[in-house]
Formats: structure tokens, C-alpha cells, sequence
């Protein structure tokens, strides 16, 4: 029988490596959903260490009163929902993500996206604002 089983799901495990992303997605952890997104992409470059972008970003995430779900310095990404809060055009669910690629040592690159192009250009307004202003809250 395990055989079996085995024999039958191993053509889908060796067609598709996306299938390595599974456990990601079911735990709820999977910000695959946010890497082909376009309209709702943002991203603008800080002066400012990576650690120092997570970290402030991770304080305005929390006086946009909403909740980080996933985050990982490592990989360089928060995810976040229950924006609702504070902006009226998405549901509580809705995610968010903010990546960060450090481009020197000195200097970030964050993107803000979201598969709801309104709340990714709010939340872009608010994070790159915040930061630019050298504070985390308004």
C-alpha cells in the first residue's frame, strides 16, 4: 500500500519543484502569492541598514494597528494583515508583504506588495513616509 501510495505521487513530486512550497502554503506561511503581483507592487531605496528598515517597519506595522503574521530578517520579509483599522477598501484578512534587499551595505531596498493594488499603495504611503521621516510613527 505505501508503495502504491508512493508510486502515484511520485510523478507530481518530480514534474513540479512548486510542490516544495507546499508546507509553506498550508501552515499559512507562503509569500509565493506576492512574488507575480504588478499593480500592487511598490518599492523605493532608504538609507539605512537592513536590520534598521526590519525593524522600524516592523513598529509602523504596529501603529497601523494591524498583525504581522510571518517575518523572517533572514529571508527579508514581513507579512502582515488586518489593516482594516486603518483602511476602509480591504477585508481583515487581507496580506501584505514588505520585503527588503539590502543593495550595499548602508542601503535598502523595500518593497511593499499586495494582491489589493489600493491597500499596496496605502500601506507604500504610510512605510516609505514613516521611514523617509526617520520615525516610525506619524
Amino acid at each position: 500500500m505505501k508503495k502504491l501510495f508512493f508510486l502515484i505521487f511520485l510523478p507530481f513530486l518530480s514534474v513540479s519543484c512548486a510542490v516544495l512550497d507546499y508546507p509553506a502554503k498550508i501552515t499559512g506561511f507562503s509569500i509565493k502569492k506576492f512574488e507575480n503581483e504588478k499593480t500592487g507592487r511598490f518599492e523605493q531605496t532608504f538609507q539605512m541598514s537592513k536590520k534598521d528598515a526590519f525593524d522600524k517597519t516592523l513598529e509602523i506595522i504596529s501603529e497601523l494597528r494591524a498583525r504581522v503574521t510571518h517575518k523572517s530578517f533572514n529571508k527579508g520579509f514581513i507579512v502582515a494583515f488586518d489593516f482594516s483599522k486603518t483602511f476602509d477598501y480591504c477585508l481583515d484578512s487581507t496580506e501584505a508583504a514588505i520585503s527588503f534587499e539590502e543593495t550595499s551595505e548602508n542601503s535598502v531596498k523595500i518593497f511593499v506588495v499586495c494582491n489589493n493594488s489600493l491597500l499596496a499603495r496605502h500601506m507604500s504611503e504610510k512605510v516609505f513616509e514613516m521611514l523617509a521621516a526617520g520615525k516610525s510613527g506619524a
